[in-house]
């Protein structure tokens, strides 16, 4: 799988799983995993993120981490940090906050609740942020 797939397809589950979190959480409940993936909202996007997931291994996170970090050394073309031209420094700060968030994950890629929080809490939040200057820059 692309750079450029493994990050949508961690978009699309981001997506799907806090629509469903949303729609399963009536206000002022607390929130639970397990009853979340017993529920009737989980079930209705569950054929979607075990094909989601069918496709995504740590092997893909782990190139998209060195394909990232290899877009950051191109950004900066042997200067320093401090000597990139504002619009290339966005670009370089979206990458690495992006390759990091990758780099945090400790948990299997599965359908538990351990990913999918990973997925939910840190990896959707920072792709929202990112997506649209990242994903041009690893095609």
């Amino acid at each position: 799988m692309s750079t450029n797939e493994t990050l949508e397809t961690l978009l699309r589950l981001g997506g799907l799983l806090k629509d469903a979190i949303a729609r399963s959480t009536e206000g002022g409940q607390k929130f639970d995993w397990k009853t979340f993936l017993g529920s009737d909202e989980y079930g209705e996007i569950e054929k979607d993120v075990t094909a989601l997931l069918s496709d995504l291994t740590a092997g893909d996170l782990t190139k998209a981490i060195a394909e990232i970090k290899q877009k950051e050394q191109a950004l900066l073309g042997g200067k320093r940090l401090a000597e990139l031209e504002t619009d290339k420094l966005i670009q370089y700060s979206q990458l690495q906050n992006t390759r990091l968030m990758l780099a945090a994950r400790k948990v299997r890629v599965k359908a538990d609740r351990s990913f999918f929080e990973w997925v939910v809490e840190d990896a959707f939040p920072v792709l929202l942020a990112t997506a649209r200057l990242v994903l041009p820059l690893v095609l």
